[in-house]
């Protein structure tokens, strides 16, 4: 295969009608030393036979079949067996620009960063939307990237940091969870030296309706899974760095508020919500850069829970009935 500068991880699940967009945008990359690692997440729709298939076309694709075990098993897998000198992740419902790899190998040569981080394009069936990110191109150091990180004014998902694979050494996305980006991708952007931010949007990111966040979303386990995620993000960033851990308080602080007001409501999750609470009363989670909205509702939740957990209800109902 020669030398190897990129794997390209790409976990695939159940998604054969979308394969070969996501496939043939690696194909049809500018830059030819890559190669792609296809995990079949124990496929039941013939996504496996697919990828077989793309194995045997191109020396260049692997394919690990393995038991269903979710989106972070099957990245840890790529991680495993990942031969490349940089990452890059891509959902197999997604794709990239045809010179995305060529862009971000020759940034990273350029700026010398271990990291590069760039810009996604949304995609609905009718239109797209550009992300960009609150911040201008540039080279930045990891603690300046964690504080954007925990505002929140950079998205944290795996996919759009491409990076040094020496970077995720010893580290593995928790199975089993969701938003696991969240406190994932900390770790790699704590360990690299410099971190270059483009603005070209390299990867195109589809919007599902049945996609793993939009069933969280309406399900509401988004208010538990998010609220789980920062909060293992605060911890590791109140150890590890806690000049920057205030700057993730709001994020904390709200999520807290949203599990409890949408998910915490039986008389069977009573000692979780008062765990809950009990961090939100905390003198912790009152002091730091809390926003004048994020400040007044914890102090709102904090006295009057139950009031406060309908009317934000009542709240969103009446948004989605207008």
């Amino acid at each position: 295969m020669g030398n190897i500068l990129v794997t390209v991880i790409m976990p695939v699940y159940n998604v054969l009608s979308l394969l070969p967009e996501a496939v043939e945008s690696v194909l049809r990359q500018t830059c030819p030393d890559w190669e792609l690692i296809l995990i079949d997440d124990g496929s039941t729709d013939g996504s496996g036979a697919a990828c077989d298939r793309y194995a045997a076309s191109d020396p260049r694709i692997r394919v690990i079949h393995q038991e269903n075990g979710g989106l972070s098993a099957a990245r840890n897998t790529g991680l495993s067996a990942a031969a490349g000198k940089y990452l890059q992740f891509l959902d197999s419902d997604d794709w990239l620009e045809p010179d995305a790899l060529e862009v971000l190998l020759q940034t990273a040569s350029d700026t010398g960063a271990d990291m590069v981080i760039f810009d996604a394009q949304y995609e609905w069936p009718d239109h797209s939307m550009h992300e960009r990110s609150s911040l201008a191109p540039g080279i930045y150091t990891p603690e300046f990237i964690l504080e954007k990180l925990s505002v929140p004014s950079i998205p944290p998902y795996a996919c759009n940091k491409f990076c040094l694979r020496s970077l995720y050494d010893g580290v593995l996305f928790p199975p089993g969870e969701k938003w696991e980006d969240v406190p994932t991708v900390i770790r790699p952007v704590s360990r690299a030296g410099a971190i270059a931010v483009i603005d070209r949007p390299l990867y195109h990111y589809r919007q599902r309706e049945d996609a793993i966040t939009k069933q969280a979303i309406r399900d509401g386990s988004m208010h538990k899974w998010k609220f789980l995620q920062y909060a293992k993000r605060y911890d590791f960033l109140r150890a590890n760095y806690p000049q920057i851990a205030p700057a993730a308080r709001g994020a904390l602080v709200s999520n807290g508020i949203n599990y409890c007001a949408y998910c915490l409501r039986g008389r069977d999750q009573k000692a979780e919500r008062q765990r809950v609470l009990r961090l939100l009363r905390s003198r912790e989670m009152g002091s730091g850069p809390l926003s004048p909205r994020i400040r007044l509702l914890r102090s709102a939740f904090c006295a009057f829970p139950d009031l406060t957990a309908l009317l934000l209800r009542l709240r969103r109902k009446l948004r989605r009935s207008s």
